[in-house]
């Protein structure tokens, strides 16, 4: 590809974390799932939580969708229970029952680093199913968040302020 498009896809992360908006939300792998779910309605633009170590180091990540199935699991199981239609949705099912913080429901990291390109980080969600990264330094400490859909909405800005090829 030529042109706008080659230049933003080849953007690194650390260009683009200044324009977005959407913080980093961390919790500890032994934190309450109850508490986690309110404490991440009062941010309701990040979709996804990083979870970090003692050391501060990410360990984990915790999509929202998962934080609300585990609790409505406990509360309203039979919410979920109509859904359920393989071996493997009655494994999650049980799981969830069981699930009491952080750490039982969270998925290995999602990260980035500061010098990889946009490109990059698109393809890392894309494959990962999820909805967003969390930027770590070279010790594995986050220092920001990308969210894919702000990050799309930035990406599309970029190319519609570059000016058109010249016409030869």
């Amino acid at each position: 590809m030529s042109g706008p498009l080659r230049l933003a896809r080849n953007t690194p992360v650390s260009a683009c974390q200044s324009l977005l908006e959407i913080e980093p939300l961390i919790v500890a792998r032994d934190d309450d799932l109850l508490h986690v779910l309110r404490h991440s309605s009062a941010h309701p633009a990040t979709r996804l939580i990083g979870v970090v170590d003692e050391d501060g180091i990410l360990v984990g990540v915790l999509p929202i969708l998962r934080i609300a199935e585990a609790v409505i699991a406990r509360v309203v199981p039979e919410s979920l229970l109509s859904d359920i239609s393989d071996i493997a949705d009655v494994a999650r099912f049980g799981h969830s029952l069981d699930a009491r913080t952080v750490e039982d429901v969270m998925m290995a990291p999602a990260v980035i680093t500061p010098e990889a390109t946009i490109d990059e980080a698109f393809r890392r969600m894309r494959v990962r199913h999820l909805s967003g990264l969390y930027v770590v330094d070279a010790g594995g400490r986050p220092t920001g968040y990308l969210d894919m859909l702000e990050l799309a909405l930035r990406y599309v800005d970029a190319l519609e302020t570059e000016p058109p090829p010249a016409a030869s």
